[in-house]
C-alpha cells in the first residue's frame, strides 16, 4: 500500500524540488518583466498588447502571480531535506507551481494574439522586436516548466498517496511556529500571536472560506484602487467601478484557485448555487469589460458600468437557469 510520506533521500523528492524552485523562479521572472515593461513608457508604447483586452491579463498578473508565488514559498520552507516529506505537501506545492505557470502562459498567449493581429503595427520598432524575443523565450520556458511539473506530479503520485493533512492552513501555522523559534528566548510573544491567529483566524477561515475569500479579494484590490485615486486622480464613480471590477475578478480567481489547490478542505460535495452564480457573473463581467474598447464607441463611466454589470447580470441569469434545469433533470435519491 502506498504511504503518505516520502522517505529521506528519495530521488523523486529532489527532482520535484528542482522543478518547483525553477517554476516559482520563472513566475517571478515573468512577473518582473511584466511589471517593468508595463510601467516603463519607452517599452509599453511599443507593445502590441498595450491595450485591452490583452492588458487586463497583464494588470491582473500584478496581483495573481505574487499571491501564487507567496503560497508556494510558504510551504517550500517546510520541505526539509532530512525530514520525512508528506506527499500532500509536495503535491500541493506542485499544484501551486503549475497554477502560477498557467497564469503566465495565459498572459503570454494573449500577448501572442495581439502580435498575430498586428495591433499597433505602426509603432513597432527594434524595442518591439526585443520584447518579442523575450516573449518567445519566456513562452518556451513556461511550456517546458509546465510539462516538467506534470511529470513530477505523476511520479510523486506513483510512489505515495496524499493524505488529508497537513493542508495549507495547518502548514501556515507550522511556518509561523518555526518563524517564532528564530527569536530564541523572546519567542514567547510570537508564539502567542501564532496561537491566537490559529484559534481566532484560521479556525474561521476553515468554517467560512467564502467570506475569507471575499475579504482577501477586497484587501488585495484596495491598494491598486488607491493608486488609481492618488496617481491618476480617478473620479468617484470610476473609483467605485474599478474597485468592483478588481475585487470581483480577484474573488472569482481566489474561489476557483482555492478549490483547485484545496486551500480549505471542502465541507460539502458541491458548491452552493449562489457561489457558482457569483463566480460566473464576476468572470463574465471581467471578460466582457476587457473588450470595452471594441464594444463601446464612447468611453463613459455610465457606459462602462452598464457593460460590466449588464454582462454580469446576464451571465448570472443564465447560470441560475442552467443550474435549475440540471436540478430538475437529476432523479431524486431513492428512499430507504
Amino acid at each position: 500500500m502506498k504511504g503518505t510520506d516520502l522517505a529521506v533521500g528519495e530521488p523523486v523528492r529532489r527532482r520535484a524540488g528542482l522543478v518547483i524552485l525553477a517554476s516559482l523562479a520563472l513566475a517571478c521572472l515573468f512577473a518582473a518583466v511584466t511589471v517593468v515593461s508595463k510601467e516603463t513608457p519607452a517599452l509599453a508604447l511599443r507593445q502590441p498588447w498595450q491595450d485591452d483586452p490583452y492588458d487586463v491579463l497583464v494588470s491582473l498578473d500584478f496581483v495573481l502571480l505574487p499571491l501564487l508565488v507567496a503560497l508556494g514559498v510558504l510551504r517550500v520552507q517546510l520541505c526539509r531535506r532530512y525530514e520525512l516529506l508528506p506527499v500532500r505537501r509536495l503535491v500541493d506545492v506542485l499544484r501551486v507551481a503549475g497554477a502560477a505557470l498557467g497564469v503566465c502562459l495565459a498572459t503570454e498567449l494573449a500577448e501572442w494574439v495581439a502580435v498575430a493581429l498586428g495591433r499597433h503595427r505602426a509603432s513597432w520598432t527594434t524595442v518591439t522586436g526585443l520584447q518579442l524575443a523575450a516573449l518567445t523565450v519566456l513562452t518556451a520556458l513556461t511550456i517546458t516548466a509546465l510539462m516538467l511539473v506534470r511529470r513530477a506530479s505523476r511520479r510523486v503520485m506513483l510512489l505515495g498517496r496524499a493524505a488529508s493533512q497537513p493542508d495549507w492552513l495547518a502548514d501556515a501555522v507550522a511556518v509561523g511556529v518555526r518563524a517564532a523559534g528564530v527569536l530564541g528566548r523572546d519567542r514567547g510573544w510570537a508564539l502567542a500571536v501564532v496561537r491566537w491567529t490559529d484559534a481566532r483566524v484560521i479556525t474561521r477561515v476553515r468554517t467560512q472560506p467564502i467570506a475569507a475569500a471575499g475579504i482577501l479579494a477586497v484587501l488585495l484590490a484596495l491598494p491598486f484602487v488607491a493608486a488609481k485615486v492618488v496617481i491618476e486622480c480617478y473620479p468617484a464613480p470610476l473609483v467605485i467601478l474599478s474597485f468592483v471590477f478588481l475585487a470581483g475578478s480577484l474573488f472569482a480567481f481566489v474561489v476557483v484557485i482555492g478549490a483547485y489547490l484545496l486551500l480549505v478542505p471542502p465541507r460539502r460535495a458541491t458548491p452552493p448555487a449562489w457561489l457558482i452564480t457569483a463566480v460566473v457573473a464576476f468572470t463574465a463581467g471581467t471578460v466582457t469589460f476587457a473588450f470595452h474598447d471594441s464594444l463601446l464607441t464612447h468611453q463613459t463611466v455610465s457606459g462602462l458600468g452598464a457593460l460590466y454589470f449588464g454582462a454580469a447580470l446576464a451571465a448570472a441569469t443564465v447560470s441560475l437557469a442552467l443550474q435549475k434545469l440540471g436540478h430538475l433533470r437529476t432523479p431524486p435519491a431513492p428512499r430507504r
